[in-house]
């Protein structure tokens, strides 16, 4: 195969993991665009295909693991947003019954709901989270303690 076709098809996954952030189109763009400069002077695709596999699985292998520990730790609130259950924050737009609005824990603004149909909830209203779902904290009266 001609080499630039291995290349323009790495430079096009790495485009594609520019706006998809997923992390494994990158391995498999930079697989393909080594498989194409190898393929200057290799002309047998089969050579150029096992090239690319063991160059495909290496990269993901070896290094997926990394990315994956330093994404984690990168965005640490969203592979533990679990732990914000209990936590209190303080409403800074109104939560009315039924409908979205916004609170602050620590530094973060979250979209909240109140988890009563009944309970509205004033800006500067300390509430209590009762739940998460994906992004969106579920807030009740604050309990004393």
């Amino acid at each position: 195969m001609n080499p630039l076709v291995w290349i323009v098809l790495g430079l096009g996954m790495g485009l594609i993991e520019l706006f998809s952030t997923t992390f494994v189109l990158m391995w498999i763009a930079g697989a393909s665009v080594v498989t194409g400069l190898l393929a200057f002077s290799m002309k047998q695709l089969g050579e150029q295909t096992a090239i690319f596999s063991v160059l495909t699985a290496l990269l993901l292998l070896l290094t997926r693991p990394l990315v994956k520990r330093w994404r984690d730790k990168k965005s640490g609130f969203q592979s533990h947003i679990s732990e914000l259950v209990g936590e209190r924050g303080v409403v800074i737009s109104r939560i009315e019954a039924g409908k979205t609005g916004m609170v602050r824990v620590g530094s973060d603004v979250w979209s909240a709901r109140s988890a009563s149909s009944q309970d509205s909830f004033e800006p500067g209203q300390w509430v209590e989270i009762m739940e998460v779902r994906s992004s969106l904290l579920v807030v009740g009266p604050r309990k004393s303690s």
